[in-house]
């Protein structure tokens, strides 16, 4: 299993996928690979190749939602960075990747932990208060569905 913090550390809120990637580190994640990313596409296919399961997990830039508000959905459900503009988007990625024979998890073993962020531009190694304070939800997200006990999204990211 592997769990990807998506975005880049050095933009505010955009930071928060590696943030909780460092922070499950911290505590202890047997069995999982950490992994901190900085683009999506096509360059999520490569950390997720040989995966039995995996969480990305990415900052949300949705304006009707709270800052800090924490997302499950599936692989449909599109974050900040799971999209690349230079490429494709996460289920395309996958579908191509597939197509090419790598071995992929299934999109139902894929989960999206989405902390909605307000900040995605400000030259910063902070995150803001209410993106910070949902790193430990984020956390207990990845550790809940990991473990099983999460039978479905809780809710979607939109």
């Amino acid at each position: 299993m592997v769990v990807i913090g998506l975005g880049s550390p050095f933009l505010a809120d955009d930071g928060v996928g590696p943030r909780v990637v460092r922070e499950l580190a911290r505590q202890g994640l047997p069995g999982a690979r950490l992994v901190e990313a900085h683009a999506g596409g096509l360059l999520l296919v490569e950390e997720l190749k040989g995966a039995s399961r995996a969480v990305i997990v990415d900052a949300l830039a949705d304006e009707r939602r709270v800052p800090g508000e924490v997302l499950v959905s599936g692989v449909d459900r599109a974050t900040h960075n799971a999209s690349c503009s230079h490429d494709c988007d996460l289920p395309q990625a996958l579908a191509l990747g597939r197509a090419m024979g790598l071995p992929l998890p299934a999109d139902a073993e894929i989960l999206l932990v989405a902390v909605v962020a307000r900040d995605l531009n400000t030259f910063s190694e902070t995150l803001s208060p209410a993106v910070e304070a949902a790193v430990p939800r984020a956390c207990a997200e990845v550790r809940a569905w990991l473990a099983g006990e999460e039978g479905k999204p809780q809710a979607e990211a939109a």
